[in-house]
């Protein structure tokens, strides 16, 4: 077993849970296989194990993950590609990524794309549950609130965005 009962793991679209079970169950007439229940803050997920084991799940971010992330959010954001599709099929590689990393680069990108113009609607909402997921993973590896991570978050966001301005290295997203 990969993950002990009562561990945190973060799953890639529902965020922090907790491993509640391992269970072998079948669903929908499908061959029955071994999962991992896993409660988070929102529904309870069951979280299927391929026969090598691995799952889609992992484990939380280390501390050092996060000296990295602080790096990421207050540097210079990439600019997005202006065709929505190409942009979407691009966040969405980054997303399979899966870590925490990537996770803070989307959030810095679609940030300072926000800052320039509305975002349109799936930007908007990518944006949402990235950050949320982000938000818990950060406030369980730091070991301090959820609102305490947002804040943090956000503070690095415009750390960088002020440190951009002042290097006077604007940026279409960064821009005041």
């Amino acid at each position: 077993m990969q993950f002990k009962i009562g561990e945190q793991v973060v799953h890639p679209v529902f965020g922090v849970g907790t491993v509640k079970t391992y269970t072998e169950q079948q669903f929908a007439g499908d061959q029955a296989r071994y999962y991992y229940e896993v409660a988070t803050s929102g529904p309870t997920v069951w979280v299927p194990i391929n026969a090598q084991g691995s799952t889609v799940l992992r484990r939380i971010s280390s501390k050092a993950t996060l000296d990295e992330c602080r790096s990421v959010l207050t540097s210079k954001p990439l600019t997005l590609d202006k065709n929505r599709q190409m942009r979407q099929l691009e966040l969405a590689t980054r997303l399979k990524d899966g870590s925490l990393t990537a996770r803070c680069e989307i959030v810095r990108d679609l940030t300072a794309e926000s800052r320039r113009k509305p975002l349109g609607a799936n930007d908007g909402l990518l944006l949402k549950k990235v950050t949320k997921v982000l938000s818990e993973e950060w406030a369980a590896a730091e070991g301090v609130t959820t609102t305490r991570a947002v804040h943090e978050i956000e503070d690095l966001l415009q750390a960088g965005r002020r440190d951009v301005e002042k290097n006077g290295a604007r940026t279409a997203g960064w821009s005041a």
